[in-house]
């Protein structure tokens, strides 16, 4: 919480620097509306609730039966084998809407070891600078019986009004034993048709 405290102090800082400095001429509105949406962004998103289920749809020995099947013996570290992720409603989100990102992932384990740790990650990255994490959550996925399988999964969450229009990449990713997997990335677009005193002052900015 101290980061994006920060983040938005030193945005408010330079907001008032600018407008005391400069009369608040129009030339400035477009530098000032951009601050000001990092901030806003940066402090809804961190404060924003994530929720997360997740539901077992196989368990070990039916996976384990089945990659059998295919390869005859199980591989020596635990393996993901199947995962997916998408993004609903679609890809384009107003304010106040609810949004989910379900997944399905499956996970067998190795050959030593019966008992494995899946989790899973979600990451919201900035509007304006797609390598900035704006917000991150990791939940277990198998934490009451430590075994593979295979799973259905989601993280719900709002995206709050007020908060500045863009594309915000949001990525899902698999973590086994700690390991954390290649990424699945969907670009979310926030479409924000609000008419707000912010909505007018980028309108002038630009």
């Amino acid at each position: 919480m101290r980061f994006f405290n920060n983040r938005l102090f030193i945005v408010l800082v330079l907001l008032a620097f600018l407008v005391t400095g400069t009369g608040c001429k129009k030339k400035h509105l477009k530098t000032i509306g951009a601050l000001l949406a990092v901030g806003i962004a940066a402090k809804v998103i961190y404060d924003m609730v994530v929720d997360y289920r997740s539901e077992q749809t196989r368990n070990d020995k039916q996976v384990v039966d089945k990659y059998k099947q295919n390869f005859k013996e199980l591989p020596k570290e635990p393996t993901l084998v199947k995962y997916e992720s998408n993004l609903l409603p679609g890809s384009v989100i107003n304010p106040g809407s609810a949004v989910s990102i379900k997944s399905s992932l499956e996970v067998v384990r190795g050959k030593d070891k019966e008992q494995v740790e899946i989790k899973e990650k979600i990451t919201i990255y900035d509007n304006e600078d797609p390598t900035k994490e704006l917000k991150s959550l990791v939940k277990s996925v198998n934490q009451d019986t430590a075994r593979c399988g295979a799973f259905e999964n989601e993280f719900t969450f709002t995206l709050p009004k007020g908060m500045p229009q863009g594309v915000y990449p949001v990525t899902t990713t698999v973590i086994i034993d700690g390991k954390e997997l290649q990424p699945v990335e969907k670009k979310m677009q926030l479409v924000n048709s609000s008419n707000d005193r912010l909505n007018r002052l980028f309108v002038a900015a630009n």
